[in-house]
């Protein structure tokens, strides 16, 4: 069996440097990962993002581990483990530019919600640069997208019901 070391390396490396209430969390993560149990590991990572204590570690964590095993999750979390990356970055354009690269890797037919997720977010991260017009665009490809849907995650509303609203609140039409 071939093993990423690159992953495993990070791993222990983030349980060494963390601080003391976040190290256990990487060693869970390497015995998850270790076994293959994504659901579980999925979950323990929801919980880790969750900390505020971890957001220095989130571009991280995404960028070195949770690309490795991303194939194996739910689509939607991992939009959501990449948007709480993305808050991360320094500047709305880099964070913009993150998130539409994501919405292309997730851009398939089984994972369209993700999909919409994704565009949303980063339109959102573009009406944070004043980009109104791409931001309207997006807004109206999401909305035929979730019409379109039979069923629709709660997140992928709020989403889309928040960016229309700090759309209209920026384009003072409200």
């Amino acid at each position: 069996m071939e093993v990423d070391n690159s992953v495993y390396s990070y791993l222990q490396k983030q349980q060494n440097e963390v601080p003391s209430q976040l190290a256990p969390y990487f060693g869970e993560f390497e015995d998850l990962y270790e076994r293959k149990i994504w659901h579980q590991l999925t979950e323990k990572v929801e919980k880790f993002i969750n900390i505020p204590e971890a957001a220095p570690y989130r571009i991280g964590l995404y960028n070195e581990f949770i690309r490795d095993w991303q194939k194996h999750m739910n689509k939607v979390k991992l939009v959501l483990f990449a948007l709480a990356a993305a808050r991360q970055f320094d500047s709305s354009p880099t964070a913009a530019e993150f998130m539409s690269e994501i919405a292309e890797d997730v851009n398939k037919p089984d994972s369209q919600d993700a999909y919409a997720l994704a565009l949303l977010e980063s339109a959102h991260f573009r009406l944070l640069l004043n980009d109104l017009d791409s931001t309207r665009d997006t807004l109206e490809k999401c909305q035929k997208m979730i019409e379109s849907f039979s069923n629709v995650d709660s997140v992928i509303h709020a989403s889309f019901y928040r960016v229309c609203a700090d759309y209209y609140k920026a384009k003072a039409a409200f």
